[in-house]
């Protein structure tokens, strides 16, 4: 494995408006053609570090955004001469055609494979402009289109999922796949859980991610490289850019390590956190996007001796800028490690925390997701992101609002009390999120710091449903893990919101709405299973605008258009992928959409066709 400092070195100047060609030969390329490839967005501004042990900022920022910059991932059989491993050639070819160009980066084992994973970071590109890229020479040649600098060149379109979890690429998660690439959107965003790997290195784990990595970007006949038409001008090989989320099944020895609490095990001790993560083996972004190791450094008591490997133990969260309209911000909220840590939890089993992992209470987070992203939100002294961008959408795994598994608890506590207000203050309008394994839409959702008139606050605890907890916990233990501050109606006596630490959560009409996935490959689950019995239905009340369903029927992607006045989200179940294929009108399980303009959500009438409230 190589591991020097990444080089990008070109054979040509760059122009203001194309590449000035030059009399320099490119270097030669490898012998050996790519069994997969894939690219990333790359982003170096207002990344919002924080170095808690400074209380500083961490990297300086660089001079590029994700609509200038790419990362080019492809796999091959390692080159005689190693030197040609991680070298690729590369070129602009519409709207004007540049000189070839050579970028050098780094190559990595890839675990249990004869492959090696090949990277490069790519700077200095132009916006909305289609690139052309080789890693053989007289080999076969891919393309990759960059974001546009403003929503007024062209509308953006974005297909999310979560949850393939293969092996298990049946009918509905090729048709998904399929009606994914039909859109030839500009991004595929991810909402975690890729395969289920467990956080383990081993065989059967590295057939698993190849499975997924050939069956999107094979390069005979992955689904995501396809012939891109602009200006009667066809690009063949056009890869769709992946973006990666972290779910819990790529953390840890065991897909729950960060949540000590989710688990159950007769074993004498916890699993460790593994530092090699198969996610942030594969991909560069948001592991490496932000330049510091996770809350589980090399000399953590609970790390994995064995498993620290140089660079590698990033922390698996992170945002995209592009120009002014769109901040997409990646959280890892499989973890909860954010502030002090709890006292006196227990797991599933009734046994204290501190009895397995005696550090627990004593050392926590030395990353804290809280702090990075207010500062990315709302530097001091300077604007706040809010005020710079257009449309803020965060991605995480583990639903806030889902109806399949325990929330409102413990679990969610610190996102609702600090994540969720610092969102909604700087005008997030759609929050996407997976997991459970059905679909949910949230009500509109907004948030104030005052009790709103004719309403009282009412303690509600949540007995635990899920196998195995309510007979190991006590009222005591109940009351202070699994209480929740309702907002009450003063005349109905209805609940109409939710309190955490001086927030005042309740529907609003221009509010944020939270999607969870069912995402395409993962087993199904149905609304209340596995302790969703709780707070989740109030969020998801039909009566209010929201909907949760589960079963075959919540299969599905979810594609949204940003423009520069208006965010637009439709779903689809794999059973229109006929329609897709045909030309034909597909039909939505949902279209909505928020006119930035207007004070309320609109949805799309399927009898009439309008627009109507929400």
């Amino acid at each position: 494995m190589t591991t020097g400092k990444l080089l990008i070195r070109s054979a040509c100047l760059i122009g203001l408006l194309f590449f000035i060609s030059c009399n320099t030969e490119p270097l030669p390329l490898g012998e050996h053609e790519a069994i997969r490839t894939y690219v990333e967005f790359a982003d170096g501004t207002n990344r919002g570090m924080y170095n808690p042990d400074i209380e500083k900022s961490g990297l300086p920022d660089e001079d590029f955004d994700a609509t200038t910059a790419m990362v080019i991932n492809w796999h091959r059989l390692p080159e005689d001469d190693a030197s040609r491993d991680a070298r690729v050639h590369y070129r602009m070819v519409h709207p004007q055609q540049s000189s070839w160009m050579l970028a050098e980066g780094e190559s990595y084992e890839f675990w249990h494979r004869e492959e090696l994973v090949n990277r490069v970071i790519i700077t200095d590109l132009q916006p909305n402009s289609v690139y052309e890229y080789k890693v053989k020479a007289e080999g076969m040649s891919f393309h990759f289109r960059t974001m546009p600098a403003n929503l007024n060149q062209r509308p953006v379109t974005i297909v999310f999922t979560s949850d393939h979890q293969n092996p298990g690429w049946g009918e509905n998660a090729h048709n998904n796949a399929r009606m994914a690439a039909l859109q030839k959107p500009d991004m595929f965003v991810v909402a975690g859980d890729f395969v289920n790997d467990e956080g383990v290195v081993s065989e059967q784990s590295a057939g698993r991610w190849e499975d997924y990595l050939n069956t999107l970007y094979g390069v005979n006949e992955g689904y995501f490289l396809y012939d891109l038409t602009i200006d009667d001008q066809q690009f063949s090989n056009t890869v769709i850019p992946h973006v990666s989320v972290v779910g819990n099944h790529e953390t840890g020895e065991e897909h729950h390590i960060r949540w000590p609490a989710d688990l159950y095990t007769s074993q004498p001790s916890y699993p460790q956190y593994v530092a090699a993560n198969w996610l942030e083996l594969l991909f560069h972004w948001p592991f490496k996007s932000e330049g510091f190791y996770s809350e589980y450094r090399p000399d953590h008591p609970n790390m994995n001796p064995e498993q620290v490997m140089e660079g590698f133990g990033q922390g698996g969260f992170g945002k995209l800028s592009f120009g002014d309209y769109l901040m997409l911000i990646g959280m890892d909220n499989s973890q909860n490690w954010e502030g002090e840590p709890d006292k006196g939890l227990r797991d599933w089993q009734g046994n204290l925390i501190t009895d397995r992992w005696p550090w627990f209470e004593t050392h926590h987070s030395t990353v804290r997701q809280d702090l990075w992203l207010k500062n990315l939100l709302e530097p001091e002294g300077g604007p706040s992101a809010g005020e710079r961008y257009t449309h803020i959408i965060p991605v995480w795994h583990r639903g806030l609002f889902g109806t399949a598994r325990q929330n409102m608890t413990f679990k969610n506590r610190n996102l609702l009390a600090d994540w969720l207000p610092l969102l909604y203050r700087n005008g997030v309008k759609l929050i996407k999120e997976g997991h459970d394994h059905l679909y949910t839409r949230t009500v509109p959702l907004g948030i104030s710091g005052e009790l709103p008139v004719n309403s009282y606050l009412e303690k509600v605890v949540y007995e635990p449903l899920s196998p195995g907890w309510s007979a190991v916990f006590d009222e005591v233990y109940l009351d202070q893990y699994f209480s929740i501050n309702t907002i009450m109606d003063s005349t109905s006596h209805e609940i109409v919101g939710w309190e955490y630490e001086g927030n005042y959560i309740t529907p609003k009409e221009d509010g944020m709405i939270a999607i969870g996935h069912g995402g395409w490959a993962g087993g199904r689950r149905e609304v209340g299973q596995r302790g969703g019995g709780n707070a989740g239905f109030w969020y998801v009340d039909p009566e209010k605008g929201g909907e949760s369903f589960g079963g075959e029927e919540s299969f599905h992607i979810h594609i949204v258009t940003l423009t520069s006045h208006e965010i637009t989200t439709k779903a689809f179940h794999p059973n229109q992928l006929s329609n897709f294929e045909a030309g034909s009108t597909p039909v939505p399980i949902s279209t909505f959409r928020r006119v930035l303009s207007a004070d309320h959500w609109q949805v799309l009438d399927s009898q009439t066709g309008e627009w109507v409230r929400y």
